[in-house]
């Protein structure tokens, strides 16, 4: 095929996807409903077709309140609620005339309609800033860290977890108390997702396989190159080399499911969090130095900045808290 009859096929094929994206086309099948004041209508979704639904959409959201299932199960002792939308920040909620801070603690709430259902369900939660209690009907069945009323009394800790449950009618209520005192953004952050067990389970095992093949290769590259400069130390870019793969590996650990977790479970959240931003500013000025040692005439201000703008930003990091 020459390049005119390539530029025949290409141009209309580019601009029929041009024009679908601006008429808004979906690309990635159905998606299922949004919550509408706290709740969602999942009935006719169809999970073994559709795959997991997200629970996204207006929750109820109680401001410096944490809620228990007994205290929802009175409505008139329940205060009114607010709609917040998840995913995101609280930060900058509006609520009674002024912007809520990064700190605090919630509550947050949502009623989920389903198909009846004999097999057992799943949540599959991911990022929530920093501490939280989850509870589906009246049964606790997950947790990070400890979610307090002040930062005396919370622990942070931020992890995926899968919480089972097993429907016993077609309406679920779940329950989170969330408490932020030790991060400048708190809320849900990430989608919570809602499957078959088996499905949440199934698709964690793919993506944790997937971030490991990744990771495995981008280590074996820096110790490959770790390698090479312990037989040729004259030759510095394999070092450099080595080091930014190190670095980068360690930040594939240090965030999204937080494998660094499995290996060292007790870490302390302070220094996961200064090594999640930490590797991710010292990356900066390793590559600097990696392309000065190729490129020896590369301007020596190219590298002054790079040293200072990772430097800076991982001193930050290591001297002030997360």
């Amino acid at each position: 095929m020459n390049a005119r009859h390539l530029k025949k096929v290409l141009l209309p094929l580019f601009l029929g996807m041009l024009a679908c994206a601006e008429a808004g086309c979906d690309w990635t099948g159905p998606k299922p409903p949004r919550a509408v004041r706290g709740v969602i209508d999942l009935r006719g979704w169809g999970f073994q077709s559709n795959g997991p639904a997200d629970l996204t959409g207006e929750w109820e959201f109680y401001w410096q309140r944490h809620l228990s299932p007994a205290d929802v199960a009175q409505p008139s002792s329940a205060p009114e609620p607010r709609y917040i939308e998840v995913p995101g920040f609280w930060n900058g909620y509006r609520l009674a005339g002024a912007r809520l801070p990064g700190t605090g603690h919630a509550t947050y709430r949502l009623t989920v309609l389903l198909d009846p259902s004999e097999a057992p369900l799943a949540l599959k939660l991911e990022e929530v800033s920093t501490a939280y209690t989850l509870y589906i009907g009246p049964k606790r069945a997950a947790s990070a860290g400890l979610a307090g009323l002040n930062a005396a009394t919370t622990v942070p800790r931020q992890f995926p977890a899968i919480a089972a449950f097993q429907p016993e009618s077609g309406r679920v209520e779940i329950l989170l108390q969330v408490s932020n005192f030790h991060h400048r953004r708190g809320g849900v952050w990430d989608l919570i997702k809602l499957a078959p067990e088996n499905q949440i389970r199934r698709l964690d095992e793919i993506q944790r396989s997937y971030d490991f093949f990744v990771l495995g290769a981008i280590f074996s590259i820096a110790v490959y190159h770790l390698i090479l400069f312990a037989v040729r130390q004259k030759f510095r870019p394999t070092l450099h080399f080595g080091i930014v793969c190190l670095l980068v590996a360690l930040r594939l650990l240090t965030t999204d499911e937080r494998h660094l977790l499995q290996f060292v479970p007790n870490l302390d959240w302070s220094l996961l969090i200064k090594l999640e931003y930490g590797s991710y500013y010292l990356a900066v000025p390793a590559f600097g130095f990696f392309l000065k040692s190729l490129f020896p005439q590369l301007a020596p201000n190219l590298l002054r900045a790079a040293l200072a703008i990772g430097g800076g930003f991982a001193a930050v990091v290591l001297l002030t808290p997360p």
